[in-house]
């Protein structure tokens, strides 16, 4: 490219300014190209047409994308680690930076829907003993909106070995509950916007306090289906109606395509903010975010 085009494209990211000249290359090996350098007569730094990207400073680029896919496909960390050739190392940075990614473009998101469906769904941080809850809302036309995670009690049997080993733990679930529907940006589209949950006690109570004006139903879960392994295969098991199908669907969806939350798996999570990391990172291609 030519000083005078590189002008009329380009100008110093540092100051602003459009009074710079070429000064050299470096040599891309992983595109195996030589990108052109600048230098700005009035900040005196240096600059390239690669200072802006999202990459910048990326050694690895060409993995950005491979990796993305893989994690939201129900392969962990380390199966990508060894599925890719690289380091583990590469892998974890790589996936917080494009969970950060996923993240700051929900951010600015805003969503246009007729209903609102939110509920709860359990996971462990490392061992059962500390189970996590994982507050989700779903629009009708199955967008995931939000995610918050919090920590609950150990339940039954494991409430006294928890407390022995690791303490009293805090039951967060209302709060999680809470920041979720606080933290949304939607916009109701039309009069008829209504919002939908199951008949846990608290919900009713939330969501009137976060939308007081607002028509909330509760649905109370479906009758335990028969567990023979041949009734999943009969007609009349597949026409019940699900009011809050969107929302239990993208949760299923969940489960199978981040491994961390398979049920009966010996991938855990490690670090209660990893297992929300992960969940925006699934967020972003349930939504279509086009991240990388």
């Amino acid at each position: 490219m030519a000083l005078k085009d590189a002008k009329k494209l380009y100008a110093c990211p540092h100051c602003l300014k459009n009074h710079f000249k070429k000064k050299g290359y470096f040599y891309r090996r992983i595109s195996k190209t030589y990108i052109p350098r600048y230098f700005c007569f009035d900040c005196r730094k240096h600059f390239s047409t690669r200072t802006l990207s999202k990459t910048y400073r990326q050694k690895r680029p060409d993995l950005n994308r491979q990796i993305y896919l893989y994690l939201t496909s129900g392969v962990t960390l380390r199966r990508t680690t060894h599925n890719l050739g690289c380091s583990y190392k590469t892998v974890y940075k790589k996936y917080l930076w494009l969970s950060q990614l996923a993240k700051n473009y929900h951010s600015t998101q805003e969503f246009q829907i007729k209903e609102l469906q939110f509920d709860e769904m359990e996971s462990i941080e490392h061992t059962k003993l500390k189970p996590l809850t994982i507050a989700l809302a779903v629009s009708d036309d199955y967008k995931v909106l939000g995610v918050k995670v919090g920590t609950i009690p150990a339940k039954g049997s494991l409430s006294a070995i928890s407390i022995k080993k690791y303490g009293p733990r805090e039951n967060q679930s209302s709060f999680v509950v809470t920041e979720l529907l606080k933290s949304l940006r939607v916009k109701p589209k039309g009069l008829d916007f209504i919002i939908k949950s199951d008949s846990k006690f608290e919900y009713k109570r939330i969501a009137q306090q976060v939308f007081p004006l607002k028509k909330h139903l509760i649905h109370i879960a479906r009758v335990q289906k028969d567990k023979k392994r041949e009734m999943k295969y009969l007609k009349s098991e597949k026409i019940i109606f699900d009011p809050i199908f969107a929302l239990n669907q993208r949760m299923a969806k969940f489960r199978d395509h981040i491994k961390r939350l398979t049920r009966r798996s010996w991938c855990t999570t490690k670090k209660r903010e990893n297992l929300e990391n992960h969940i925006y990172l699934y967020m972003a291609d349930n939504n279509g975010y086009q991240i990388v």
